[in-house]
C-alpha cells in the first residue's frame, strides 16, 4: 500500500513538472487545453450530474429501507367459540393450575419479605 502511494505521488510530481514546461511562453498544459476545448468542462459537468443522481438514488433507497423496516401492528383476533379463547378474552388466562388460596399465600409471603 505504501509503495502504491509512493509510486502515485512520484508519477504525479513528474507529470506536473512535465506539464509545466513552457513552449512559446505558455505551459504545455495550456496548449493541451486549447486542443481539447471544452471537453474537460463537459466531463466535469457529466461526472457531477451522475454523482448527484447516484446520491439521490441511494438516499431514496435508504429512506425506503428505513420506512419499510417499521413494524406493522395488526390486530389479529381469533374468532372461535372454544372455551380457551373465551378465557383469553376475559383475561383469565391460566398458565398453571394454582388454586386461589395458594396464590394468596404466595402474595402474603412476598409482602412479608
Amino acid at each position: 500500500m505504501i509503495s502504491f502511494i509512493f509510486k502515485f505521488s512520484l508519477t504525479f510530481i513528474v507529470s506536473f513538472i512535465i506539464m509545466s514546461f513552457q513552449i512559446n511562453k505558455r505551459p504545455i498544459f495550456s496548449h493541451l487545453t486549447d486542443l481539447t476545448g471544452p471537453l474537460g468542462v463537459e466531463v466535469q459537468k457529466s461526472l457531477g450530474k451522475s454523482m448527484q443522481r447516484s446520491i439521490n438514488r441511494s438516499k431514496s433507497m435508504s429512506e425506503s429501507l428505513f420506512h419499510n423496516a417499521d413494524p406493522k401492528y395488526v390486530d389479529d383476533v381469533i374468532s372461535s367459540e372454544q372455551s380457551s379463547t373465551l378465557a383469553k378474552r376475559n383475561g383469565e388466562l391460566i398458565l398453571e393450575d394454582i388454586k386461589r388460596e395458594e396464590t394468596r399465600k404466595l402474595d402474603e409471603l412476598i409482602q412479608k419479605n
